[in-house]
């Protein structure tokens, strides 16, 4: 194996940006306290940190092997407290993926990537493959070819859909309805006078980016970049909240010349005129909780706009789990990796929160975190107990498709 004495000047430079970063830390362990996966006795933000510091940088490409950089959600709880958290320059979440990073492209995690991986390696292999083949694209025409839908193939507008009908043959046994998530997303633009720009896109690269894999990503980027700018787009909608990380975040530092704007779906439905939607349902009330997704949340910066949408819906009442916004509890799966016996105790904490709320559904806006819950609804479905029949019963959906078939659509 190399040591870093070996390395380019390239790969030197992010290692050495790694351990600047980790000297930040206090060493106050208030990170502990907060971090899901050290409350499971898997991982410690602190005692990573240290270990960087104190290997130095001609061990630390050696040393890589020894971390667990897997258990890690990069979720970024352990942020919530830090007293490190105004440094613009510090975030947790990103001196590990930088690590995974100098991993990935040097080969020293091979065997962890094969082990941590879930569902036969499919979504792994679905943005590697995308991104080298250019006819490859995430199917649209379920879209496209629905009559009730009004789109475009240019124009100013354009809604990401990303990898929802992938997901959707995958994870079948689920029933997790990406497609009329999709669906849903053109129906409430439409009833807002917009008909947006759908085109077969790849995937957003976000898994991809966050296992180190940052070529993959990159491409992944470029292309999609490139397909809306040739379309005449300029603000590009998203509804997934992995897919809004990455073009608010990292496409910008991913490809040269990013001049779009870039909103999530339930920001631009609370800018629309909301007089154009005219309810043309009258339900029974209901009562409904919302999941922060971490990628939308704390590392995304949206709270408060799912939250006003479902509030504006009638008959509905919004009742908040116990730990919200900046501290809502992760799903306890990333890139999909690590989803174990472990991590499937954080899904059922958080299944467990929605529950004591009294609420009969489960609002969120994370593909990923929908897979998850339903995967744990799915396992407990025949157990016995009360417990277990109200995890059955409760009702997890996308925030797009709830509001459509609540507040729109007969």
């Amino acid at each position: 194996m190399k040591s870093s004495l070996e390395l380019p000047d390239l790969l030197r430079e992010k290692i050495l940006q790694i351990r600047a970063l980790s000297t930040f830390c206090y060493s106050c362990g208030k990170c502990l306290s907060e971090c899901p996966t050290s409350l499971l006795g898997t991982f410690s933000p602190k005692d990573f940190l240290h270990k960087i510091v104190n290997q130095g940088e001609q061990t630390l490409v050696d040393f890589i092997p020894q971390l667990d950089l897997f258990s890690c959600l990069t979720c970024e709880k352990c942020m919530k407290y830090c007293p490190m958290q105004e440094e613009d320059s510090f975030l947790f979440a990103e001196i590990v993926r930088l690590f995974r990073e100098v991993a990935f492209e040097n080969s020293l995690l091979f065997n962890e990537l094969v082990a941590t991986q879930t569902h036969d390696g499919i979504m792994t292999i679905n943005p590697i493959i995308q991104s080298r083949e250019t006819t490859l694209c995430n199917n649209c025409d379920y879209i496209k070819k629905d009559k009730d839908l009004k789109t475009q193939n240019t124009g100013e507008i354009a809604l990401f859909i990303g990898c929802n009908s992938l997901m959707e043959d995958l994870f079948e046994k689920l029933d997790p309805q990406y497609k009329d998530s999709a669906r849903a997303a053109v129906f409430l633009l439409n009833e807002c006078g917009i008909n947006p720009v759908i085109a077969k896109t790849k995937c957003c690269g976000h898994d991809a980016f966050w296992t180190g894999d940052t070529n993959t990503a990159k491409s992944l980027a470029q292309y999609n970049v490139d397909l809306y700018k040739n379309a005449g787009v300029k603000t590009i909608l998203v509804q997934c909240a992995e897919g809004y990380r990455m073009w608010k975040y990292d496409y910008p530092k991913l490809v040269d010349g990013f001049d779009f704007t870039v909103k999530h779906l339930s920001e631009y439905l609370m800018d629309a005129d909301r007089n154009r939607i005219q309810p043309k349902n009258t339900l029974p009330k209901v009562k409904i909780t919302y999941h922060d997704p971490c990628r939308l949340g704390r590392l995304g910066g949206i709270y408060e706009e799912p939250r006003k949408i479902l509030r504006n819906l009638n008959n509905v009442e919004l009742v908040e789990m116990e730990n919200n916004r900046e501290d809502a509890n992760c799903c306890g799966v990333s890139v999909f990796r690590t989803c174990n016996a472990k991590t499937k105790i954080l899904r059922m904490k958080r299944i467990e929160e929605a529950i004591k709320t009294g609420a009969e559904y489960l609002i969120t806006t994370c593909p990923k975190c929908i897979t998850h819950f339903k995967c744990l609804q799915n396992e407990y479905n025949e157990k016995e107990g009360e417990l277990m029949h109200n995890i059955s019963k409760l009702k997890v959906m996308d925030l797009s498709q709830f509001v459509a078939k609540r507040d729109i659509f007969p």
